[in-house]
């Protein structure tokens, strides 16, 4: 997403990549990240407890690339946008569908 500092200019890309996992840990969560944002240009921002809170330097070591806490209304806002389309599409996945 392209943000000013109060608003989300324009939405580029969403993409939705699904993951199955036993354990919720750093690694699987940095991998997501990483698959969901191959190819797409800019910084990464996340909420810190998606990090379990470590530093910048050290989530954006483990990335491999740019990574930022959000910090203008645009960045939350688009935290809260990409929580909303990932919430949207799990219950299209696993929707259960009336028979016929």
């Amino acid at each position: 997403a392209q943000v000013s500092p109060n608003f989300i200019e324009k939405v580029h890309s969403v993409r939705l990549v699904p993951r199955i996992a036993e354990a919720l840990d750093i690694d699987v969560i940095a991998s997501l990240i990483s698959d969901a944002c191959l190819c797409l240009p800019g910084t990464i921002v996340a909420e810190r407890g998606d990090f379990y809170n470590l530093e910048v330097w050290r989530a954006q070591s483990i990335l491999g690339r740019d990574f930022k806490y959000p910090e203008t209304i645009a960045e939350r806002t688009a935290i809260e946008l990409a929580h909303h389309i990932s919430l949207a599409g799990r219950r299209l996945i696993t929707a259960r569908w009336p028979d016929d």
